[in-house]
């Protein structure tokens, strides 16, 4: 995982446009429905990434605490909470190294930020999750559905390709399945001002009844998938998202 390429100054230039504060509403407003949050609950955002979640649901009456590994998001974030006026706790810390014990009424992880690691690793990341839960607290997990893009895999010499344009410049995303790992591995291509940069990254794809095993080996009491709007999950589901309760 090439983390700071892929979060450096060319995920500004070209994927921060799209991050609008409207989209991040609806996201906010997503979460509270599907996750079933009350205000005044303890949130906590992991990663949140430059904030813009965090930051509207503190607006909203939520007590948040944001972490992230990238200090460079961080500071936008605390620099973003300032110009609202809202209070979120945000702190430097690493998903692999979350130590919270029943300090939150829910937690959430947003916009497919679960599985770039070892299946060990990330198993152990669930159960910090579940640890940072007070007992009944709830876990909600968006990720991308595992049936999105093999139309596209298939029709396309087994790769899937996304290409965004910022006028002459270009992000290339190539993609490939493994299907006996079930992960994508992924090369980002950059071209901006002529200039050529590469990262590499890979995430892992779950099955429904797949991560639902994960939940219940993670000590989650329960746990159900639906789609993005909360309703049944099928094939056609743009993303996969879990709610687990500690």
């Amino acid at each position: 995982m090439d983390w700071d390429i892929l979060f450096g100054g060319d995920y500004d230039y070209f994927d921060l446009p799209d991050l609008t504060p409207e989209l991040s509403g609806r996201e906010a407003a997503s979460m509270v429905k599907l996750g079933g949050f009350e205000p005044g609950m303890r949130l906590l955002d992991a990663p949140c990434g430059h904030g813009r979640h965090a930051n509207v649901l503190a607006a909203q009456g939520y007590s948040v605490v944001g972490i992230d590994r990238d200090e460079r998001f961080l500071a936008m974030a605390a620099d973003e909470a300032s110009t609202m006026g809202v209070d979120v706790d945000y702190r430097r810390v690493d998903l692999r190294e979350m130590s919270f014990d029943a300090e939150f009424d829910a937690a959430v992880s947003w916009y497919s930020s679960f599985g770039y690691f070892d299946d060990e690793t990330d198993r152990d990341i669930l159960y910090r999750y579940r640890r940072a839960l007070s007992p009944g607290g709830s876990f909600l997990l968006d990720m991308h559905s595992p049936y999105r893009h093999i139309p596209s895999v298939l029709a396309n010499h087994e790769m899937h390709v996304d290409v965004l344009r910022r006028g002459e410049d270009m992000a290339i995303d190539i993609q490939e399945l493994d299907a006996v790992a079930s992960r994508y591995y992924a090369e980002k291509i950059t071209i901006r001002n002529s200039v050529v940069e590469r990262a590499r990254y890979s995430v892992r794809m779950f099955t429904a009844p797949e991560i639902l095993e994960w939940f219940r080996a993670a000590g989650f009491s329960e746990a159900r998938v639906m789609d993005e709007h909360g309703g049944t999950f099928t094939v056609s589901s743009r993303r996969l998202v879990v709610l687990g309760t500690a």
